[in-house]
């Protein structure tokens, strides 16, 4: 609107100057409008004038035909109308090509790009090959305002945490943060320098220090698959920039009843956990947050144009079926996009699903493997859906502000053999929304306890993302207790000081505090 205004400063006084509603011919306001639009540079042809000294007997064509007043009228809004559709058009096709946004205006761009492997190419994170089904694919959302921008990325992979990315995307596009957000599918593709295939390779999930100090990061560009997917990421947020609209956004959370998810799958007696991968019975078990966080960005007609939806849980059902899936969040933005139209972007972003699972497992047989996953995403995006038809876009939210911080914790390793680097990614959005990235797979516990820090209603917890500092990957982040009671993801997969998870909620929640010059209300009991 910046450019409108710019433009009808100039072109407004030169209309009441140029004679629109003499009698001139076609042809003279023609060539006068082109003198606006800059074509050419034409003096307007003077009317005739006429004296009572001078003879009437002239030929009819020294006299133009005279325009009805109502008729020149018509014609002269048709005109201003005309000009002002024109300038409008050109001040959007400038935003939409990455133009400068006006001052203070949330914009917003999306985009999906397809990172399917090449057909019996892929393989699990065991290694073993998996036959082709589903295609996967990195999902973009950019939001700006002013000087801040950030990219989020969900992935269907079970983790991608390319420093090559969040380079390259501030190079080339001036995107100042990136959140490589896997959904942590476990039947997606892996490159060959992930691979855990003991006893041949050390399996690094399980090491006491960091992956990082096993594994190149950086070299998993060797496999042509990996590097062909980061450079598609990178084009797909240059596209996203690209293509901004001016956005509106509103966030909102409820409650998920599911016959599908989620429980919390160690199961804890006399003090001491043990697995509980499946619970077919759906017994009750604790912790867990049966919470859906749902944030809805709409052009400025009300149309939606990307629902991003937080949820925690592994999408570990399809593990070991033998074919490439992308579990149940592949079922819920299939089914938002086919319900939002194929202008929306849905996108999947895992929470803190560290210990949590859905009910059916191993007990799935045949088809049914693949089924009841996206049976499951589909029920989450209905739930989704119905949350977010109860929330209302405030015209305000068109200005929303977007604030973020990073945090860069040196963290203890739990059997004291150095230390890691962990960084965090806090991101405020309208001082209502608040989004913590963490580069590992949080317990359930840690969303709850950041939910209750947070001056904010809508805090949510980003698992296994990352954003460019630190390690890439922590693997499992337990709580204290946890830690105490023993366990996969406690004790097993797990290097960080037992009190590492505690931390990060701490300086999540500080963080949050300092951008939005909140206080924190009182812990609950």
């Amino acid at each position: 609107m910046n450019i409108l205004r710019s433009n009808l400063v100039v072109a407004v006084p030169y209309i009441a100057k140029s004679g629109i509603s003499d009698g001139r011919s076609l042809r003279a306001r023609r060539e006068t409008s082109d003198e606006v639009l800059g074509r050419r540079r034409i003096t307007p042809p003077k009317a005739p004038s006429f004296s009572r000294n001078r003879s009437r007997k002239r030929s009819a064509a020294a006299y133009p035909p005279q325009v009805p007043i109502q008729s020149r009228n018509n014609r002269m809004k048709t005109f201003v109308v005309s000009l002002i559709a024109i300038l409008i058009l050109a001040g959007e096709t400038n935003a939409s090509r990455g133009a400068t946004p006006p001052a203070g205006r949330l914009m917003a761009g999306t985009a999906k790009v397809e990172i399917t492997p090449e057909p019996h190419t892929a393989v699990n994170i065991a290694g073993i090959p998996l036959e082709p089904r589903d295609s996967l694919y990195a999902r973009v959302l950019v939001l700006r305002n002013g000087d801040t921008s950030v990219a989020i990325v969900s992935l269907d992979l079970i983790v991608f945490a390319s420093r090559k990315v969040v380079d390259e995307a501030k190079a080339k596009f001036g995107v100042d943060q990136v959140i490589l957000s896997a959904t942590h599918t476990h039947a997606g593709m892996n490159p060959r320098g992930l691979l855990i295939k003991p006893p041949a390779q050390p399996d690094w999930t399980r090491l006491p220090r960091a992956p990082a100090d096993v594994i190149d990061w950086p070299a998993l560009s060797a496999d042509p698959w990996y590097a062909a997917t980061e450079a598609k990421v990178v084009e797909a947020i240059g596209r996203a920039t690209k293509s901004m609209f001016l956005a509106r956004i509103v966030s909102g959370k409820g409650t998920f009843e599911s016959a599908y998810m989620a429980h919390n799958r160690r199961l804890v007696k006399n003090g001491l956990a043990s697995p509980f991968w499946e619970n077919p019975d759906r017994r009750p078990t604790s912790p867990i947050d049966p919470t859906i966080g749902v944030v809805r960005i709409e052009d400025l007609s009300g149309k939606p144009r990307a629902l991003a939806v937080q949820y925690a849980c592994h999408p570990v059902a399809t593990m070991g079926a033998g074919s490439v899936s992308r579990d149940f969040p592949g079922g819920m933005v299939d089914y938002v996009e086919e319900q939002l139209g194929p202008d929306c972007l849905a996108l999947y972003l895992q929470g803190a699903q560290g210990d949590l699972d859905p009910y059916d497992l191993h007990n799935l047989r045949g088809e049914n493997r693949f089924n009841i996953p996206k049976q499951a995403g589909i029920s989450l995006g209905k739930r989704a859906l119905n949350i977010s038809a109860d929330l209302k876009t405030k015209p305000e939210s068109a200005r929303a502000t977007i604030d973020v911080a990073e945090s860069l914790l040196t963290i203890p390793n739990r059997n004291g053999s150095g230390t890691t680097d962990v960084g965090l990614l806090t991101v405020v959005v309208d001082k209502n929304l608040a989004l913590t990235a963490i580069p590992g797979e949080p317990f359930i516990q840690h969303q709850l306890d950041l939910t209750q820090l947070s001056p904010l209603p809508n805090t949510f917890i980003l698992g296994v993302a990352y954003s460019g500092r630190g390690s890439p990957f922590v693997v499992y982040i337990p709580t204290e207790q946890a830690v105490r009671e023993g366990g996969y993801g406690a004790t097993e997969c797990s290097f960080l000081a037992a009190d590492a998870g505690a931390k990060i909620v701490v300086e999540s929640a500080k963080k949050i505090q300092e951008l939005t010059k909140a206080e924190s209300p009182e812990k609950k009991p």
